[in-house]
């Protein structure tokens, strides 16, 4: 997955391709932090000395089962909800999107030890939001763009925990009851922690934190493969040239489809419009990028981290 930044500008790029009103802009923490997609559950207990990972396993869950079931179960609640959760949902389909257009190569450059992934999709991130928005990630709090109160609406929370519930039963009944209220807080607490303006924090707790915490990129390594070299995908050892920036664009097409759909169905509902949703999300990994079904597990790599 991308990290954050990118998921935020992403979410934002799309929202600001469709037509759409200013209400959409007004959401806009809402909107990052659905962006997030399954991510929060990712950075609950987030400290090395607590090993409760039974939240972990929900986001692990949702981005490798159901995928499209999930999706279509909370575009289906958000039908009659606030405009905030309308918010949040369509940002957590823009996270889905991204994923499964770009992870394939997130998992092929970085590899599998440790924490490479993140170190690649952090990376990534600086890049990114310097050249498209002159932001310094380093220098920005990101956990002040995803925070929409200090608690995340009980209309959100329930829409979500419903879903998780229907598809992943098993998972939900080894967790607490607030477990989502739990990650939003972590993430924003693990966010805190890992902001470094200055550096200090990644000179004291190195590896601990650097894999995760922004900061300048000062290697010439071709992070976006702009050079057009082959890579593999993670997944399936397919050939490809496509740098960063061409998969990003690759989602940003499939992106306006989808959203323009999902907006024209909130504002009239129809068994058509909810056919041609279900078609378009399909049942595919966020992981792989590839169907279901087809049950592949990610195994190439080449890293460049």
């Amino acid at each position: 997955m991308p990290n954050i930044w990118t998921h935020i500008l992403f979410c934002e790029d799309l929202i600001d391709s469709i037509e759409t009103s200013e209400e959409w802009t007004a959401a806009q923490p809402y909107l990052n932090l659905g962006a997030q997609g399954p991510d929060p559950f990712f950075y609950h207990n987030f400290w090395p000395w607590k090993k409760d990972g039974s939240v972990n396993e929900i986001g692990n869950a949702l981005h490798h089962y159901y995928c499209g079931p999930v999706l279509l179960s909370m575009i289906e609640q958000a039908k009659q909800a606030s405009f905030s959760t309308k918010a949040y949902v369509a940002g957590f389909v823009t996270h889905h999107i991204l994923d499964r257009n770009t992870h394939p190569y997130i998992h092929y450059l970085a590899g599998y030890h440790k924490n490479k992934h993140q170190e690649l999709e952090v990376i990534i991130d600086t890049i990114m939001m310097e050249r498209y928005r002159n932001l310094q990630t380093w220098k920005t709090p990101v956990y002040k763009e995803i925070n929409v109160g200090r608690l995340l609406d009980r209309e959100i929370e329930e829409l979500l925990d419903k879903s998780i519930t229907l598809y992943f039963p098993k998972e939900r009944n080894k967790v607490a009851e607030h477990y989502i209220q739990s990650a939003y807080k972590d993430m924003k607490k693990a966010l805190r922690v890992l902001y470094d303006p200055y550096g200090w924090k990644n000179i004291l707790l190195g590896s601990m934190i650097s894999s995760f915490s922004h900061q300048p990129v000062k290697s010439n390594t071709d992070y976006l493969n702009e050079k057009k070299l082959v890579w593999k995908h993670s997944a399936t050892n397919e050939s490809f040239t496509e740098g960063f920036l061409d998969l990003y664009e690759q989602a940003r097409a499939e992106g306006i489809g989808i959203l323009s759909e999902l907006f024209s169905y909130w504002d009239s509902p129809s068994e058509g419009k909810r056919y041609s949703l279900q078609t378009m999300l399909s049942n595919i990994s966020y992981d792989t990028g590839k169907a279901l079904n087809l049950q592949l597990t990610n195994q190439y790599c080449d890293p460049i981290v």
